[in-house]
């Protein structure tokens, strides 16, 4: 028996000898601290899918206001947004330069009042016609560079038409529709005749919607669809005078309105109205803007205002009086 426990006790100092005390007694990490260590690496791990998702969030771009089931903005982007509505200077008493430079005319007025009623800032930016919309000889007209690129919100005074409705959208007309007619020299004396006008030459206003498309439509007229090297654009009304004044045209093809609303006084031009005109317009002037802006959303808001209020007619005849030596106020009977 003695032999027996001084081999045990000798095989228990073998295996004591190989194995430290201490080593023996931690051969294991404790419960907590594995535990402890899982936690470490859950939270490495969400932080890594945070972070992640964060980046991504970076890339994301709100490029206009939150469209609601409307098609509006909340009321604090529209309250914050200052819209930039475009104008020029050669639209007769509704939009021209005074004697000090100034910008002025009717349709200064009507944005002002449509845009407070509405609730909505806005500023005026001047520029020219064609960056609201364009239009070559013997071309279809497109979308200005000015509008199409956002450079600003809406441009002013511009009539819906088949093709302009297919490019942009439109808020309720502020001014009445209108016809074209010809203008030639004072006297006739090329005896333009407004029934047959094969093989004349006639110069029309860059984008406006009595263009050569216009006169093709006039079935009434002999000669109507002119060819490319019969037709002359040109940028404003002054060069539309001087091409008929000298000359350099057989007539001119324009709103019928040019006369009365003071773009001339009648002494070097004179109006022929075709026989029967036919209406290029489907309906009149008003705020034109890209389909995917707003403005005109919140203009028509602040234009029913007016009008149900009484002020827009009342807006009209004072525009009359103010601007009356500039040329006529073309007022919209709502």
């Amino acid at each position: 028996m003695r032999k027996l426990d001084e081999e045990a006790t000798a095989s228990t100092a073998d295996i004591r000898a190989v194995i430290p005390p201490d080593r023996a007694q931690n051969s294991g990490l404790s419960l907590p601290t594995m535990l402890l260590g899982a936690l470490c690496v859950l939270l490495a791990i969400i932080a890594i899918v945070l972070a992640a998702v964060s980046m991504n969030r970076q890339n994301v771009f709100n490029l206009g206001p939150a469209q609601t089931a409307a098609g509006g903005g909340s009321d604090a982007q529209v309250a914050g947004k200052t819209w930039l509505v475009m104008i020029g200077h050669d639209y007769g008493a509704h939009e021209y330069i005074d004697v000090q430079g100034n910008l002025a005319g009717y349709h200064h007025d009507l944005i002002r009042e449509v845009c407070e009623a509405a609730g909505i800032n806005c500023r005026t930016v001047w520029d020219s016609y064609p960056n609201c919309w364009d239009s070559q000889a013997g071309q279809h007209g497109r979308g200005g560079q000015g509008l199409m690129n956002g450079w600003y919100d809406a441009c002013t005074g511009w009539s819906r038409t088949r093709l302009r409705d297919g490019t942009f959208s439109f808020s309720k007309a502020f001014l009445p529709t209108h016809t074209s007619a010809f203008y030639v020299r004072r006297g006739n004396p090329g005896n333009f005749d407004v029934d047959d006008i094969s093989g004349k030459k006639i110069v029309f206003l860059d984008g406006w919607v009595d263009d050569e498309k216009c006169l093709a439509r006039q079935r009434s007229i002999t000669g109507s669809v002119l060819p490319v090297d019969k037709i002359v654009h040109v940028a404003d009304t002054d060069k539309f005078m001087e091409q008929i004044s000298t000359g350099q045209v057989d007539a001119g093809w324009a709103a019928n309105t040019l006369i009365s609303q003071g773009y001339y006084n009648g002494t070097i031009l004179q109006l022929l109205a075709p026989t029967s005109p036919e209406q290029c317009m489907l309906d009149g002037s008003a705020m034109m803007s890209r389909k995917d802006n707003n403005f005109t959303i919140y203009w028509n808001q602040g234009f029913d205002k007016l009008v149900e209020s009484g002020r827009f007619t009342r807006l009209c005849s004072e525009a009359a009086q103010r601007y009356g030596s500039v040329g006529t106020v073309a007022c919209l009977n709502v």
